[in-house]
């Protein structure tokens, strides 16, 4: 007798793809481009930064403090405090 082969072959698993590649990809990509735009706008900050002009009010002068001077408010100096209270 003569070997017949078998019409039917064994079926083979499919091959499992890589799924991580494509994803990585992309949010290499999505990365890049919020990088990017980050930087674009920093440097339009950057840009408008000091171009407007700044308050013209005058900065108040403060007395120097401890020169023994009298207050220039007018009077409303902190009276000392009182001495302890000896109850022994």
């Amino acid at each position: 007798m003569a070997k017949k082969k078998s019409a039917e072959k064994p079926e083979k698993a499919p091959k499992a793809k890589r799924p991580g590649e494509p994803v990585y990809t992309m949010i290499a990509f999505i990365t890049f481009v919020a990088i990017a735009i980050g930087c674009v706008l920093l440097y339009l900050d950057y840009d408008e930064y000091g171009q407007t002009a700044g308050p013209s009010e005058k900065v108040p002068t403060l007395p120097k403090l401890g020169d023994g001077s009298a207050p220039a408010g007018g009077g409303n100096a902190v009276p000392p405090a009182p001495p302890p209270m000896g109850g022994m």
